[in-house]
């Protein structure tokens, strides 16, 4: 726990949260989406279902990790040009990440509702 108050706060190395944290679970988010877009599952409810919360649950915390990137970049120091374009380059991309992990998962929520509207109707 107080690992993830010091994540939040951006008391964590930036390099720490980007490349130790921030990529593999960009990549698990990115092989559980990409499994649902090849149908990689469909027939084996069980499959599916944990692809699903498995891409559901990584689109959560790829919010939260990109929030610990952008604390972590504002944090970062600046002694040359270059930390400060590295800075503005990690914030860019924890606020695209955030975005499209918030979009995917709000989609998830929306067809995961329609499907149960679906059965309750049935």
């Amino acid at each position: 726990m107080k690992f993830l108050v010091r994540l939040a706060k951006g008391d964590v190395a930036l390099w720490r949260v980007f490349w130790l944290i921030g990529t593999p679970l960009a990549l698990i988010w990115d092989a559980s989406g990409g499994s649902m877009l090849l149908g990689i599952g469909v027939g084996e409810p069980l499959v599916t279902a944990l692809v699903i919360a498995l891409f559901a649950l990584t689109s959560l915390a790829l919010v939260f990790v990109a929030f610990a990137v952008w604390c972590s970049a504002t944090n970062y120091p600046r002694k040359a040009w270059w930390h400060t374009a590295l800075a503005i380059a990690a914030k860019l991309s924890a606020a695209f990440s955030a975005l499209t992990a918030t979009i995917s998962f709000v989609t998830v929520l929306y067809l995961a509702a329609s499907f149960v509207y679906a059965i309750i109707q049935d």
